[in-house]
């Protein structure tokens, strides 16, 4: 079991921070990078999961990309808010879909209706689809975030 961190970080103070560092991104450091809106599902939250990220190439072989993002479930009982440093290799990076695996770190925070909100660090794996051509490419994955409170998501959106 992992350990929560001493200090709780909510929901709101990862959507300010998120919000603080896009701006202050100097714009030849944004060149290059494609950004992306995602909808879906928390099943253990059981509710509408809503998300942002940008998508950046590592290295020359448009193979490995980082892809870090922000994903906000709004369950019955709770709120999570994920903050994710996701790493992926596309698997099959020529014909109009690339199939995708990855991984990386996330900071997890759990914020319940009744009791005390909690964040811990977390792990992501997962694996999707994306159309790799056009200016807005649809993609779709299923991603298990592990943590204390491991989640399975189920997300789509689109990258432009």
């Amino acid at each position: 079991m992992r350990q929560a961190i001493s200090k709780p970080v909510r929901g709101s103070t990862l959507g300010a921070l998120v919000a603080v560092l896009a701006v202050l991104v100097p714009g030849p450091a944004r060149a290059g990078m494609d950004y992306d809106l995602r909808l879906g599902t928390y099943t253990d939250a059981g509710g509408l999961a809503l998300g942002g990220g940008f998508l950046a190439n590592v290295g020359s072989s448009y193979r490995w990309f980082f892809n870090p993002n922000l994903e906000v479930a709004f369950g019955d009982s709770e709120r999570d808010v994920t903050l994710n440093g996701d790493l992926h290799y596309d698997i099959t990076p020529h014909g109009p879909l690339s199939v995708y695996v990855g991984g990386g770190p996330a900071i997890v925070s759990v914020n319940p209706e009744v009791g005390d909100s909690k964040t811990d660090l977390g792990l992501n794996l997962f694996g999707g689809m994306t159309a790799v051509r056009g200016a807005a490419r649809p993609f779709v994955q299923v991603k298990s975030i592990m943590s204390d409170n491991t989640e399975i998501a189920l997300m789509g959106g689109i990258r432009f």
